[in-house]
């Protein structure tokens, strides 16, 4: 027989399913949220016997998907995260109850809440992506969030921090043995983090000048050209007298690699007296001071191995002496500037005398 009981303060449902006995939480501690979630389970059950078709509620859908998906472990991390904010809002609703009105509402929720637009942007895209997934499922026709306007979420502007060279000398000053060439090659490579420690050395190849990573971001292999600095920075590794056995360049003393130097990087810009700055902006140096040496956006684009060049294009406002060159060469060929050359040449060419007799006229 159907019922509730509480283990707790938490309630708990009980009922038969084609003769067994099932128990759910019901994740709340009232006992009429309780008694609703019950009475929905026994209706979708009754709907079933009669061949409807059957209804999916959000929290399936998240915990299906969870079982299922291969994405990176940070990115998991992210969408639990994601998955515990909209769980009170949209947990015990049908996936055909998610509409343009409900979404309305939890982003209004939020906003009162004082949550940025950029965190309301992350959550509502994991909805979204939950919501495909049911449409792969045949669990949902429409995906709602596409259809809900984010206008009102404002973006946020993308971080382009990046290091002087004052303080680029600075933090290889006071950087310990081990982090100083870590530091120098994301400068000189531009690599993500996890592409730099994961950074095996059969996956360098000093003959070519270039490193091949297999294993990236946006899952596409890519090769990164190898500058100078670079080069003598690997060998000094490879070279390193006890350098332990392993296949990672950066290593610690039992051969095992590192995950980050997060600690170690933050006490060495503290003591560098360099503020703001993550390792992640270690990246956006190498692609700063490239274009500001006059390196073109897209060749950038591959070495840093963005999908497109609309990531890149954030670097663009660092070539302002390219504007400059850009308006002068077109303003050359104007038939209006044209003319006013043609006229002052024209005028350079009178002799002297003729001039002075237009003086006088």
């Amino acid at each position: 027989m159907a019922g509730l009981y509480r283990r707790g303060d938490v309630w708990w449902v009980r009922f038969r399913r084609n003769g067994t006995h099932v128990r759910k939480s019901a994740k709340t501690t009232r006992k009429a949220e309780a008694q609703a979630y019950l009475e929905r389970l026994l209706a979708e059950q009754a709907g079933r016997a009669r061949g409807d078709a059957p209804r999916h509620r959000f929290e399936e859908a998240v915990e299906r998907y969870f079982q299922e998906t291969r994405v990176r472990p940070k990115t998991l991390s992210s969408y639990r995260s994601n998955s515990r904010t909209l769980a009170p809002t949209f947990n015990l609703l049908h996936l055909d109850e998610i509409t343009r009105r409900v979404i309305a509402e939890f982003v209004t929720a939020r906003k009162r809440a004082g949550v940025t637009d950029t965190t309301i942007r992350r959550d509502l895209a994991f909805l979204s992506v939950i919501c495909s997934a049911c449409g792969r499922w045949g669990w949902l026709d429409t995906n709602p969030v596409t259809a809900f306007g984010k206008r009102g979420l404002r973006e946020a502007r993308p971080r382009t921090r990046f290091l002087t060279q004052a303080e680029f000398d600075r933090l290889l000053a006071v950087a310990s043995p081990s982090l100083r060439p870590a530091i120098i090659l994301a400068v000189e490579t531009g690599m993500r983090r996890e592409e730099l420690f994961g950074l095996t050395t059969t996956a360098i190849d000093l003959n070519r000048r270039e490193v091949h990573l297999e294993r990236t971001k946006t899952g596409a292999p890519r090769r990164v050209p190898l500058s100078d600095n670079a080069i003598k920075t690997i060998k000094g590794l490879l070279d390193e007298p006890g350098r332990p056995r392993s296949s990672y360049l950066l290593c610690k003393v039992d051969g095992s690699r590192y995950c980050d130097m997060k600690k170690g990087f933050g006490g060495a810009c503290r003591r560098a007296k360099v503020t703001n700055m993550r390792w992640h902006d270690l990246r956006h140096t190498f692609a700063s001071w490239y274009v500001q040496r006059g390196g073109d956006l897209y060749r950038l684009s591959r070495i840093l191995g963005h999908s497109g060049l609309q990531m890149t294009a954030r670097y663009g406002h660092l070539r302002v002496e390219d504007l400059h060159e850009e308006i002068g060469r077109v303003a050359q060929n104007r038939p209006q500037e044209r003319l006013i050359r043609s006229t002052e040449k024209a005028g350079n060419d009178h002799p002297p005398e003729a001039h002075e007799r237009q003086n006088t006229q």
